[in-house]
């Protein structure tokens, strides 16, 4: 630790000279653990040195993978992001140690290229999403309170799967989703480990030292467990007759041992614990490194948690509330409420009355941290406001905070027109409150608004798939195929036009989502389904493009494919060959494009200029049409489907639009999803 303490210094010196030597004789210390490097190179960072941090972790990465110690290298290269702005050599590093730290990985390049880190995806967030993978991957064990001990046999990346094996349940498909949630990780050395793999250990140590046993036990299942559950786990360690007396026996001596806790009344429950006095220290450190707004929210834990801790922070918050109060209102005031909350007996140089007055609660609001310091401002908007309506609709629309919404949205009850036109506001604009849109999504998907389960919603909630991010769940949830019949089962003809058109206008539906949702649409209102287009109207450049794009297919990518098939047999033996099945896989998919061109060429017919009637709508003009509500004008030009590009008003003859406007005349009036127009004017659109 000599050398350690001596580096310290030399940083705190900016003796940077000196800390090179020194950096180069504790690399070659294999004593050294990673953590005091990272924690000399945040002294750096500290001291505004940061770039002189990089050079450093190089030079321990290299020792590391010199010595093929890769997982250790990873280490140091995922820490050499915090201190490098170009990262694609890094990039390309990682990718490479991965690769060899994970070398039995069967899956390894799957989870390589979903989680984004192959396809220069934000570098930290693919990181996150690969180690994700790789916790759930082949071999590792892990422990379900239902089922029992069990290994990953295998894994499904695409759509986050695993397959594991259970002692009470073989092949059972788990989601990474609820992995998380109920999966214990089973380490090497671990008491479920020793267990299942080697129980002789625990046989041993339950004669030798019962106690220790036990703490294992509690420490790696981290989680509190009353008698019964201790003795299920007890179950094949120690013998079923001499269990109770083994229990008391080890009961009396863990109750008195410092890192346990027992609660409860009438069943007593046993949780692993440091000791207190090594706990408390680590949350002041805690406390002192932390930013800000983490320091209120550590604040407002120990206050309910820890409240030796919070007594020894709070000279210190006082201080912080003191030296804010003017530029930061809000963390000021969930300071001195926090106070309050608890009876603290303080003295701020500012008061809760001083800052509302000067700052105006409606501004205020907005900046706590504390939801339950927000609704007690939002009774008092209630109360003392005369526009308290107005205001609290003008909250909503502006926070992102969901419990936040939630409690406004109460507040708001007693103004139903004002809630209902918050909800409308929101649905109708999801892409300027995306935030307020995912939380209405979750009340929609609750039940509590049922009214948004109609047709005529349902077109703009498919579209907002496409400019929303986060809501993909939510919204399969929601538009379930059950919940999905009984919405279109509700819908007249037009509406089921609008539904089926947005169904098959949306960039985000997968293929066999727009397949099953048109298979609904189709049992409800078949006449959409009638009408059968055998010809394919093109013009010459898109007729072009599309017997470039089967050129494209037929002499380039299917001989590539090929290649990679004979490449892929190289591997050895197919029934086992990933590379094989997919190469095999990609040539289908392949040949299948190519029937689908080939079969749609044949159906091409070129519009020509001469062959356009402009005495009527047909393929091939330029429409305007005029709304005789509100006058506004549009124009359409209709072409093939090969044409179509929404961005310029260009639709396809099979479009529901334009199956509306064909064959009308000048003058004319149509209906589109229930409002009248007037065509006023048709024109050559080639």
């Amino acid at each position: 630790m000599k050398l350690l303490d001596t580096a310290k210094r030399a940083v705190l010196d900016k003796d940077f000279a000196k800390l090179e030597d020194l950096w180069t004789e504790m690399v070659l210390d294999e004593s050294i653990e990673l953590a005091s490097f990272f924690e000399v190179c945040d002294k750096l960072k500290k001291v505004h040195a940061s770039k002189r941090a990089l050079p450093l972790l190089e030079m321990l990465a290299d020792q590391h993978t010199s010595n093929k110690t890769y997982t250790k290298a990873l280490e140091v290269y995922k820490k050499m992001l915090y201190f490098s702005k170009q990262n694609t050599e890094l990039r390309v590093c990682i990718i490479d140690l991965y690769r060899k730290s994970f070398p039995e990985s069967t899956h390894l390049n799957e989870y390589l290229d979903l989680s984004g880190l192959i396809n220069n995806d934000p570098i930290l967030k693919a990181i996150a999403k690969l180690d994700e993978f790789l916790k759930y991957d082949v071999g590792e064990y892990f422990y379900f309170e239902r089922y029992g001990f069990g290994e990953v046999i295998d894994t499904i990346p695409d759509k986050k799967e695993i397959i594991i094996d259970f002692e009470k349940k073989k092949r059972h498909f788990l989601s990474l989703v609820v992995a998380q949630g109920v999966l214990i990780p089973v380490t090497e050395g671990s008491f479920l480990n020793l267990k299942y793999k080697n129980i002789s250990t625990l046989k041993q140590m339950s004669q030798e030292n019962p106690v220790q046993l036990i703490k294992m036990m509690l420490k790696d299942l981290s989680e509190p467990l009353s008698t019964s559950q201790i003795k299920q786990h007890l179950d094949g360690i120690v013998e079923k007759k001499q269990l109770g007396k083994w229990w008391e026996k080890a009961r009396k001596k863990l109750e008195k041992d410092e890192n346990i806790r027992v609660s409860g009344r009438t069943a007593r429950l046993y949780t692993y614990t440091e000791s207190n006095q090594d706990k408390d220290v680590l949350e002041i450190v805690t406390f002192k490194q932390a930013n800000l707004e983490e320091k209120y929210l550590l604040a407002e834990k120990f206050s309910n948690k820890a409240p030796g801790v919070f007594e020894k922070i709070l000279p210190e918050l006082v201080k912080i509330a003191n030296r804010i109060h003017e530029r930061d209102p809000g963390m000021a005031l969930d300071i001195l409420m926090l106070c309050e909350d608890i009876g603290a007996k303080v003295d701020f140089t500012f008061s809760k009355e001083s800052l509302l007055k000067n700052t105006g609660v409606e501004n205020i609001i907005l900046h706590l941290n504390s939801i339950e310091h927000q609704t007690n401002l939002l009774a008092l908007i209630e109360q003392n406001e005369p526009n308290s309506a107005k205001i609290l609709k003008k909250l909503m629309l502006a926070s992102d905070n969901s419990k936040f919404l939630e409690q406004v949205a109460k507040h708001l009850e007693c103004a139903p027109d004002i809630l209902k036109d918050v909800y409308y506001t929101i649905f109708s604009f999801s892409k300027k409150y995306p935030a307020q849109y995912q939380w209405m999504l979750k009340r929609i998907q609750a039940g509590r608004l049922p009214e948004y389960l109609n047709p005529g919603f349902l077109p703009r909630l498919i579209d907002s798939l496409d400019y929303v991010k986060g809501i993909k769940g939510l919204v399969w949830k929601i538009l379930n195929l059950e919940s999905f019949d009984k919405i279109i089962a509700k819908a007249n003809s037009d509406e089921a036009k609008r539904i089926l058109e947005a169904v098959h206008s949306s960039r985000v539906l997968e293929n066999y989502k727009q397949k099953d949702y048109a298979r609904i649409i189709e049992y409800h209102h078949p006449n959409l389904f009638k009408r059968k287009i055998d010809i394919i109207y093109t013009t010459e450049q898109a007729l072009k493009n599309k017997q470039d794009e089967l050129q494209q297919l037929v002499s380039i990518q299917i001989p590539e494919n090929k290649k990679e098939i004979r490449r892929a047999r190289e591997f050895g033996d197919l029934s086992e060959n990933f590379e094989y099945k997919a190469a095999r896989q990609k040539q289908a998919q392949l040949y299948g494009k190519v029937r689908i061109i080939e079969s749609e060429l044949n159906k091409a017919q070129i519009i020509t200029p001469d062959g356009v009637d402009t005495t009527k709508v047909s393929i091939g003009t330029k429409v305007m049409i005029k709304n005789l509500i509100d006058e506004e004008q549009i124009h359409y030009t209709i072409l093939g489907r090969w044409d179509t590009d929404l961005d310029k008003n260009i639709i396809s003859n099979e479009a529901p639009v334009a199956q509306a406007l064909l064959k009308h005349a000048r003058g004319e009036k149509i209906t589109i999803n229930k409002v009248q127009y007037e065509i006023i004017k048709i024109e050559k659109a080639i």
